[in-house]
């Protein structure tokens, strides 16, 4: 377990104590007696966690919990509060103010760490989606507090479904979210039946634990739950089970008996942070997609083209299967740009992808490779049938004019293409194997659309090797 954890606290023995036990598990932990101190740490470098003891000298926990919330660092950082002898209405009023958590003393080390190790991975999995963008350079990550654009999905479960009926009821008045309550069997049957919720209420029952901690194990292996939040709710309070709990990938643990108001804050919580992750998820893979992909035509570009020619060739020399290269090239498409405008050029451009992208089947590529060139390449696949399908290809070009709308005009369209064989290009060589090498492939269906050019375009070659 890593990560750095801030521990504030004004009695210094507490601060030993906490720090001697989050030490053992290699954590880096920093201490401050004060809450203007620990702020000014914040700021200076957000930790990866905070643990607040009680009351400060100089503000009290509320206050500085608020003053952590409105940070804009810790928005993803968890935090928790411990004192001795916090009552009901303590811990709410912790957690209504951003805590994660609110722990009465003194602390169980094994549940403790436990808590400690889910609200690291928490904040490890933000962090890491954050790098990725970092790393790939895209904007329009800002973080906030929208609520979800449709209220969340609940399934409330327990080995009883008198309980998790009665839990669904207790919650409906606080709650905005869409909710199911089923016994765990009938949960785990129509998982595939519905959609997928963005949280799960499990109840787990302490003298036979194995049904709830099973379905919780089943949540998280499969892919397509496997980022919904989980709350899991004791029958009484257990070191052992919500340790296990925990490490199984609860997100919280709470003991009963069921207080709907404490289980409110809880799922508000875990929620939020999970909508932060699906966010942030969300915005790297639009940001990833764009920079493989062309923003006109939709289709891959160059970037995500070579490396994914250069498999293919990979694969087919292994399994022995010949594979096909084509580059397309619209005919005349600079009279078109002069005659009609760049504006008419690129609704041509786009309607043309759209036609060939139409005719391709699953596992087959197609990119824009320059202005009006397009690569297409076809796996597993004869001299023969490569010819077949570039002549389908211009034929679906060819069958109907692109009809402008705003100036009522048919632009007659065609295509030639140029097609190379995979065998042909290397045949008692090893298979490309890099980027350049996949330049080369391309090359050779180049030439061969030079010849269907040279032979009056809207036509077909395919290069063959030399005798």
């Amino acid at each position: 377990m890593t990560g750095h954890i801030l521990i504030v606290d004004s009695i210094a023995t507490n601060r030993c104590v906490l720090r001697a036990k989050l030490a053992a598990s290699f954590l880096e932990v920093r201490q401050a007696e004060t809450g203007r101190e620990a702020l000014d740490m914040i700021r200076a470098e957000p930790p990866d966690l905070v643990i607040l003891g009680g009351d400060l000298t100089d503000m009290s926990a509320d206050h500085f919990l608020r003053h952590c919330a409105k940070a804009p660092d810790m928005a993803a950082v968890p935090l928790v509060v411990y004192g001795t002898g916090l009552s009901r209405e303590e811990r709410l009023t912790a957690m209504r103010a951003g805590a994660d958590d609110a722990l009465n003393t003194p602390i169980a080390e094994a549940p403790f760490l436990a808590r400690i190790r889910c609200l690291l991975r928490a904040r490890a999995t933000i962090e890491g989606i954050k790098l990725q963008e970092t790393a790939a350079q895209i904007p329009g990550l800002a973080e906030d507090d929208t609520p979800f654009d449709v209220p969340a999905s609940l399934v409330v479960t327990s080995s009883q479904g008198a309980e998790a009926t009665g839990w669904s009821a207790a919650l409906k008045p606080l709650v905005p979210y869409r909710m199911r309550a089923l016994p765990i069997g009938d949960a785990v049957r129509s998982m595939s039946l519905f959609a997928v919720p963005d949280a799960f209420v499990i109840g787990v029952n302490t003298d036979s634990p194995e049904e709830g901690l099973r379905f919780l194990a089943e949540i998280r292996a499969r892919a397509t739950t496997r980022h919904a939040a989980i709350l899991v709710v004791l029958n009484r309070e257990d070191d052992i089970a919500r340790v296990n709990a925990l490490d199984l990938g609860a997100n919280d643990v709470m003991p009963a008996p069921f207080d709907p108001e404490e289980a409110t804050l809880r799922l508000a919580t875990i929620l939020k942070r999970k909508k932060l992750t699906d966010r942030l998820s969300r915005s790297l893979e639009r940001g990833l997609n764009a920079a493989v992909t062309d923003p006109l035509t939709g289709l891959y570009n160059r970037r995500y083209a070579l490396p994914q020619l250069a498999r293919i060739a990979r694969h087919a020399h292994a399994s022995d299967h010949d594979y096909a290269v084509m580059v397309a090239d619209l005919d005349y498409f600079k009279r078109v740009n002069d005659q009609y405008g760049h504006a008419a050029g690129d609704v041509v451009l786009a309607e043309v992808a759209r036609r060939l992208r139409s005719e391709l089947k699953g596992g087959e590529l197609i990119a824009r490779i320059g202005g009006e060139e397009f690569l297409i390449v076809l796996p597993q696949t004869s001299a023969q049938a490569a010819s077949e399908r570039a002549h389908q290809l211009c034929e679906a070009v060819r069958k109907s004019p692109v009809y402008l709308r705003a100036r009522d005009v048919r632009i007659p369209v065609t295509i030639s293409i140029g097609v190379s064989l995979g065998a042909d290009m290397a045949p008692d060589g090893p298979p490309p194997m890099t980027e350049a090498d996949a330049v080369g492939l391309i090359d050779q269906a180049d030439k061969a659309l030079y010849n269907a050019k040279a032979c009056g375009r809207d036509s077909v070659t395919i290069t063959r090797p030399a005798a």
